[in-house]
């Protein structure tokens, strides 16, 4: 999909250690994907066990916080990741370009969690939609 004198490249990538198959966004250059890009997705793919565990406890936190989880449902850092519905992973461009999201929908909701990645390193989990 061309924009202006961009491009967002789509496939899918299988990450066992992020729960499954994800459709994969790279927002990047009408020639493909920009080197700082690559390293961000590079650096997502060494440390996604890693980011996984950090983001474990955040992700409970937050999904009890928002309130989406229902009361017979005993959210825990144990049982969290059966309940997430791999999306899809975006691969941000421009001034974000070492900046990936990994989204993962819901049973609760009809929107999805993202776990924000800098440098291969969570920074932050957010809602979509």
């Amino acid at each position: 999909v061309t924009q202006g004198q961009g491009s967002v490249w789509e496939g899918t990538i299988d990450l066992p250690h992020l729960g499954a198959a994800f459709d994969l966004r790279v927002h990047g250059r009408r020639e493909g994907p920009t080197p700082e890009q690559a390293a961000a997705f590079e650096r997502l793919l060494a440390n996604a066990a890693h980011i996984r565990a950090q983001a474990t406890p955040v992700l409970v936190a937050y999904l009890l916080e928002c309130d989406v989880v229902p009361e017979e449902v005993a959210l825990c850092e144990a049982n969290l990741w059966p309940h997430l519905q791999p999306c899809w992973i975006e691969v941000h461009g421009g001034a974000d370009a070492n900046a990936c999201t990994i989204n993962y929908g819901i049973p609760w909701d009809s929107g999805c969690v993202g776990i924000d990645v800098v440098d291969g390193r969570l920074d932050d989990v957010h809602s979509e939609g």
